[in-house]
């Protein structure tokens, strides 16, 4: 059977470039896509990180002149391998790419150039394609950064013979960004007049870049099912939930995995002790640990351990955590956040710590050997998202059993499965109004079943073991690109 060529585009992919769960996904997929028998490659802007961290760098491309509004800004394109031996292709424009932050600064916000720095990227797939002589039977897109690789196949590139059997594939990691630019950058785009309108990319008089993935692209998925369904709605759908309804027969939702050797807790270098589901005496070490590695009293280690890690925003349920913040201080608790991001919210969690020090421990930074040692340490992890596209945290934690409260939406609804409403396949406790006292009633049970050491370590087994493993993910995605492929011959 002939291999399936599939093109992954990506504005980020781990661990060269990373800024959320994205990368996680584009940097994981490829390779159980590759184990079944694709022909699978990536391509991806050079990126200042990305500098240090790619091997091997050839030349592919150099000086293609790819035209943006009035310019014809000529880049290089550069090949490498990834870990698993996956071809990944850069594009190299330092104007563009070389910079501290990927899209904008903490302080200024987005880049004012974005528009013209993923214009350059999205055209210059073709010039990648044809110099290589290799032409995918998929593009798979993501994001707002790729979108319009989609248009311009629609517009151009399909009437190419190397190209008129190629199918497009654009998936929404989060479809709260838009990529959202003045009218005039239009012109940026040498597309036809007519993609600039309300059936197009044209929103309330401005480009839409996310819009022209969901218009033009021959299928769309989300990365849950619930998630999929959930932007169909005005509550999750951002202004394009009529978009996504017109389209809903071409729109599917398929769970993130994780990268299952990275995450797990028999083989994680990154703990202080590694355990299994046989024997979980090593998770009570790397309590332990974590809790005197962060100056909490040694009493703290009978009583529950709660963690937080990511991004320290509204849409990760810090509202009604700060709300019922006071409440929980009134627990037999210890608490760890780790993470950064809004400054009003990390101002409200650095008052709690210093009212509490000996129960709450903030951490206003990414590290990665913290955030495996908070995953292995921790009895209860917290997600009371607003909304969660996916979410890997949770995943992450049943994997090392540390029992998920979670607001039932999204990834969250699809990976957890409430134990108190399925005592026999429960994995964690779940919310369901988006509320303080919702969370808090949640919160309240999970530590009531902590009590019971028994029924305590059942559900610990039974969460780790699920299977989230990227093998699951990929062979769906398979069965979609081999749907459109023979639509397209």
């Amino acid at each position: 059977m002939k291999k399936l060529k599939i093109l992954f585009c990506a504005p980020e992919v781990s661990p060269y470039a990373k800024t959320g769960g994205l990368a996680d996904v584009t940097g994981a997929l490829p390779a159980s896509l590759q184990n079944l028998g694709c022909d699978v490659r990536i391509f991806m802007p050079l990126h200042r990180c990305a500098r240090d961290k790619v091997q091997d760098l050839k030349l592919v491309v150099e000086g293609t002149p790819i035209p943006v509004g009035i310019h014809d800004y000529h880049v290089q394109l550069w090949e490498s391998r990834t870990s698993t031996g996956i071809p990944l292709y850069l594009l190299e424009k330092d104007e563009f790419f070389d910079r501290s932050y990927l899209y904008g600064t903490p302080n200024r916000g987005d880049y004012e150039d974005n528009a013209e720095r993923f214009i350059t990227f999205c055209r210059s797939v073709h010039s990648l394609c044809s110099q290589l002589s290799w032409f995918p039977e998929i593009f798979h897109l993501h994001d707002w950064q790729t979108a319009l690789i989609a248009t311009y196949h629609f517009y151009h590139w399909r009437y190419d013979p190397n190209f008129m059997h190629t199918g497009t594939v654009f998936t929404i990691h989060n479809l709260a960004y838009h990529g959202l630019f003045p009218g005039n950058h239009f012109n940026l785009t040498h597309l036809p007049q007519d993609v600039f309108s309300p059936d197009g990319m044209e929103f309330w008089g401005n480009c839409n870049f996310l819009k022209a993935g969901l218009v033009y692209s021959d299928f769309l998925t989300t990365v849950s099912p619930t998630y999929s369904k959930e932007i169909q709605q005005p509550r999750f759908g951002h202004g394009l939930e009529g978009v996504l309804q017109l389209r809903r027969d071409r729109l599917a939702g398929i769970l993130n995995g994780i990268d299952t050797n990275l995450w797990d807790p028999r083989t994680d270098a990154l703990i202080s002790k590694q355990y299994d589901i046989g024997d979980l005496s090593g998770k009570r070490i790397c309590k332990e640990q974590l809790l005197s590695q962060l100056g909490f009293p040694k009493e703290n280690c009978g009583k529950p351990l709660l963690g937080m890690v990511g991004r320290l925003a509204i849409q990760k349920g810090f509202d009604i955590l700060l709300k019922s913040i006071e409440a929980m201080m009134d627990l037999p608790i210890s608490l760890i956040i780790l993470g950064t991001g809004e400054p009003e919210i990390e101002r409200q969690l650095k008052l709690v710590e210093n009212l509490h020090p000996e129960k709450v421990k903030i951490i206003f930074q990414f590290d990665e050997v913290l955030a495996h040692q908070i995953e292995a340490g921790a009895d209860i992890f917290l997600m009371p998202s607003r909304y969660e596209p996916c979410g890997l945290n949770q995943m992450y934690s049943l994997r090392y059993g540390t029992i998920p409260v979670v607001h039932a939406t999204g990834g969250l609804e699809d990976s957890v499965v409430d134990v108190l409403k399925d005592s026999e396949n429960g994995t964690g406790f779940k919310f369901y109004e988006y509320k303080s006292e919702a969370f808090m009633e949640a919160l309240h049970s999970a530590l009531e079943m902590f009590q019971n050491a028994l029924q305590w370590t059942k559900l610990q087994r039974r969460a780790m073991t699920q299977d989230f493993s990227w093998d699951r993910s990929a062979q769906e995605y398979l069965k979609l690109y081999e749907r459109i492929h023979q639509e397209k011959i």
